[in-house]
This record gives structure tokens, sequence and C-alpha cells, in this order.
């Protein structure tokens, strides 16, 4: 735990330097776990000094806090994007487009998944992201005509977890919407 860790949290602000932080901190959790942010690493990622980070924020914990803020309001419009125009071919490229844009926002939200089992503070964040998700894909499913049970939704969600890993680790984009587009024309004779 970091000298910074100890200081009393507060909201990044929203300002332009609050949301080069959001995404330095971002970026360094993807690059190097969560067990390397650090004041310094996200200062040095942002271009400011520990110092400027401090005052802003004041610890690490308000960075985590602010940047698991930003990755459910990206989310939630890429969850959005896909029901857009109720069309299930906007599935497969809006879904492999997502990791393509902005890996380091996937990689980051896994971090922290994992990190959670060892560090039950982030329990809470993890629930509220898995919450959230789910939320989002049984309200998808629904604007593409497709009732949804719970066991439907978590099945879906969990495939779409699926292929986000497969597209950031195997770095196999077309294979990823070969199985993508599998899922959808099952999911088309759900409706």
């Amino acid at each position: 735990m970091t000298v910074a860790d100890r200081r009393p949290r507060r909201a990044v602000p929203p300002t332009d330097q609050g949301h080069d932080l959001v995404r330095a901190t971002v970026a360094v959790i993807a690059r190097d776990g969560l067990r390397g942010l650090t004041v310094r690493a996200v200062a040095r990622e942002a271009g400011l000094s520990e110092e400027a980070v401090l005052r802003s924020v004041g610890s690490t914990d308000a960075l985590v806090d602010a940047a698991l803020r930003y990755a459910l309001d990206k989310s939630a419009g890429v969850f959005a994007d896909l029901a857009a125009g109720s069309s299930l071919d906007n599935f497969v490229e809006h879904l492999t487009d997502l990791v393509a844009r902005d890996p380091d926002l996937q990689v980051f939200q896994y971090e922290l998944m994992l990190e959670s089992r060892r560090t039950p503070r982030l329990d809470p964040h993890v629930k509220l992201l898995y919450a959230t998700y789910i939320e989002a894909t049984s309200q998808a499913l629904t604007r593409l005509g497709i009732t949804a049970d719970d066991d439907l939704t978590l099945l879906v969600y969990s495939a779409i977890e699926g292929f986000i890993m497969h597209q950031l680790i195997a770095k196999d984009r077309p294979a990823t919407e070969r199985a993508i587009e599998r899922l959808r024309r099952i999911l088309s004779t759900a409706r």
C-alpha cells in the first residue's frame, strides 16, 4: 500500500485532466495489472507530476473507482449499440469492434475481476460490473425481440465474455466473428 492509498478518497474531477487520469489508470492496469497501479505510474502515463495527481484525486482507490465508472459508461453505450435498429445483424460487428476499439478497457476490467478474488474491497465493484452487464444484456435481448429469462441472459452474457476474451488473447478476429455469427443464428430462433 502506498501513502496515497491512505489518503481520503475524493472523486476524480470531471475535467480534461480528470479524464486523462482515468484513461491513464485504465492503461496502467491493462499493462501492469492492479498491483502495478501507483500514483507514479499514473502520473507518468498521463504526463503529469505525482503531486498533481495526488492533489486531483488523493489516492489510487479514487482512480480505480473513477476508472470503473468510466468502463461502465463506455460499455453501457456499446450494449445499447448492439440493439440499435433491433437487428441481430449488428451483433457481430459491434461486439468485435468493441474489442478492437479499446482493448485496454476490456483488459482493465478482467484485471479487476481477477484481482477481486484476492482483494475483497474490489468485490462490490466487480459485482456492480456483472449486475450492470447482465441487465444490459437482458435489455439488449428484449430490444432485439428475444424473450430472455435469467438463464438465457446469463448464457448470452457469458458467451459475449468468452468472445471478448478470445479476441483479446488469440487476436483472431475472424474466428471470433464466426463464433458470434453462430450465436446470432441461434438467437434468431429464440424470437
